[in-house]
């Protein structure tokens, strides 16, 4: 008989009014399997009522896995899989994942372990459910198939991406849109649809094509029937030329992500910022066993994903959330995954990134979401890859946890394929500074750090400084340091101005803040002007005009403005 562990047991049983001799011999096997029955046994023997009663009402949690499974399983719709009861307890929990009723602490739920509390309901004093009351089923077959964790990205000019998750495979969906202003409205049918991991849902994309520059829309998501609220997003103008850019690096989740001070200053720099930029490290799916001890033993990478992407979603539904990959990006290497090979594999190179966002890949030569590059206002981005396809990459062939514990990587074109593209990219956006006078390259990993400008990254630094000094990039916008540092070129230094924003908030933030202690320096030598600060967490953003590109530096909790880098160049803009 197999039975999990007391803390996922399948039933509180109160006994006080129900003699032992009615326990079935299942039941006194799994109490058996707990260690309990000897002690009950000794009671009974002792022919004591207070001693067998306190025995029980001691033991609490019991384990009766074959009793309830069979009675949860039974239950195809939510309200009588809650309200099921097996020897007067509530035994079963109902997943909005795949929509069934199972008893609770089933290793067969995709809602088992802990952590995917909000989106199971259960009234068991036992479930982690995070709904727990009846009530709760109303939405429940709805909530499996609605439209959740949306996020937009940029499709060209007259283009905008929508993504979004569903627990289960929905058979029609369309995304609504209408013209804010206008009763011209337009359907879209999906892209895309991917399940990359057994339960772990479908993420959806659809392309809203042939929309108005600098038009406002309003838009809403339908699945099988099941709307979303209506949501709101505008379009550049295509004669703009202002941006203001939220960016942050290396931002975790939560709480034990160190990242909630950076989420508030988000929600306060959002009606004044364009889009959010990340430069890598996305909610740090890869470190969910440093979230909480359970996560040790408990497979909680999709869990922390789906919490992240939940977190964010109120900025992203109506902004654009353009991403860069870095290495937290690559693969699973929890305890958990590398003892289930199934996930292991599933999450191995990117490819959860790769399908949870919808980067402008097709529209700029791009590849997935490793490389590619866009315009907004007065600046061209290119938004690069420091991690794979160029040679001696840092994954070129294996992931973040190396060629012992890591999974294949890498190789996402052919061999100099990447370069190749990087430099055309580059040549003719250098091409076109009449209308975006501003390159800004935005990538994982720096080569260069503060303080003094130190080398780092030799194999980052081989495949792209010549080819940003070569074509006059004005920017380069980093992380994977886990702290705000800039370097600007001084006198015949030929190097790219550099913005490590990677202070954001991650799982391993305060261990770096711990090791390096609390620090705010800077200085000049022959080469570089540097600042070095690692006080707190930190956000940014980029603000541009034609003749001005300034980086402001942003402390979380405060809100100050603790740094400025400002690049000024004469107005020879057409439009």
């Amino acid at each position: 008989l197999h039975a999990p562990p007391l803390s996922s047991t399948a039933a509180l049983l109160t006994w006080r009014n129900r003699p032992f001799s009615s326990l079935s011999s299942v039941s006194a096997c799994v109490l058996s399997r707990h260690g309990a029955v000897e002690r009950i046994m000794a009671g009974r023997r002792n022919s004591n009522p207070l001693k067998l009663n306190h025995a029980f009402r001691t033991l609490q949690l019991v384990s009766l896995p074959l009793l309830a499974a069979s009675s949860c399983s039974s239950h195809t719709d939510c309200g009588p899989c809650v309200n099921s009861t097996t020897l007067g307890g509530h035994t079963c929990e109902w997943c909005e994942m795949d929509a069934q009723c199972h008893a609770v602490g089933s290793l067969e739920s995709p809602c088992y372990p802990s952590g995917k509390a909000p989106w199971c309901i259960s009234e068991s004093s036992l479930s982690s459910c995070g709904k727990t009351s009846v009530a709760f089923c109303s939405g429940a077959m709805d909530d499996s198939r609605r439209a959740q964790q949306i996020h937009l990205a940029f499709a060209g000019a007259t283009g905008m991406r929508v993504s979004f998750k569903t627990w289960l495979q929905p058979n029609e969906s369309t995304v609504v849109v209408t013209e804010v202003g206008s009763s011209n409205t337009m359907q879209f049918s999906l892209d895309s649809s991917v399940n990359y991991i057994e339960d772990g849902g479908y993420h959806h994309t659809a392309t809203l094509k042939g929309l108005g520059e600098g038009k406002s829309y309003d838009y809403y998501i339908e699945t099988d029937g099941i709307k979303t609220t209506t949501r709101h997003f505008k379009m550049a103008d295509a004669n703009q030329m202002e941006a203001s850019v939220l960016v942050v690096g290396d931002w975790g989740y939560g709480e034990q992500g160190h990242a909630i001070a950076s989420r508030q200053r988000i929600e306060a720099l959002k009606s004044s910022t364009d889009f959010m930029l990340i430069a890598g490290d996305i909610g740090y799916a890869d470190d969910s066993f440093d979230h909480a001890s359970k996560c040790m033993l408990e497979f909680c990478y999709e869990t922390v994903y789906d919490a992240y992407m939940q977190w964010i979603e109120n900025y992203t539904d109506a902004k654009p959330f353009m991403v860069a990959v870095g290495n937290h990006e690559s693969e699973c290497h929890s305890p958990a995954c590398i003892t289930r090979h199934a996930e292991r594999a599933a999450l191995r190179n990117f490819t959860a990134y790769n399908a949870r966002f919808a980067m402008p890949a097709p529209e700029s030569g791009g590849v997935m979401n490793m490389w590619y590059s866009f315009d907004y206002g007065p600046i061209h981005f290119v938004v690069i890859n420091t991690e794979t396809d160029f040679p001696h990459a840092p994954e070129f062939d294996y992931g973040d946890a190396g060629s012992v514990l890591g999974m294949p990587a890498g190789h996402f074109a052919p061999e100099g394929e990447y370069l190749r593209w990087l430099e055309a990219d580059l040549a003719k956006a250098n091409e076109n500074r009449e209308r975006r006078p501003w390159v800004v390259t935005v990538g994982h990993r720096p080569w260069r750090l503060a303080p003094k400008g130190k080398k780092t990254e030799a194999a980052v630094e081989e495949a792209h400084s010549k080819l940003f000094e070569k074509y006059g990039v004005d920017m380069f916008v980093a992380g994977h340091q886990h702290n705000y540092q800039r370097l600007l070129p001084l006198g015949n230094n030929t190097g790219v101005p550099f913005v490590i924003s990677g202070g954001a908030g991650c799982d391993e933030w305060l261990g770096n803040q711990e090791s390096s202690g609390k620090v705010d320096s800077q200085g000049q030598t022959d080469e570089w002007d540097w600042r070095y600060w690692t006080m707190d967490t930190q956000v940014g953003t980029l603000e541009a005009t034609a003749t001005e590109l300034t980086f402001k530096a942003i402390a979380s909790k405060t809100g100050e403005v603790f740094d400025t880098v400002t690049l000024k160049k004469e107005a020879v803009v057409t439009v």
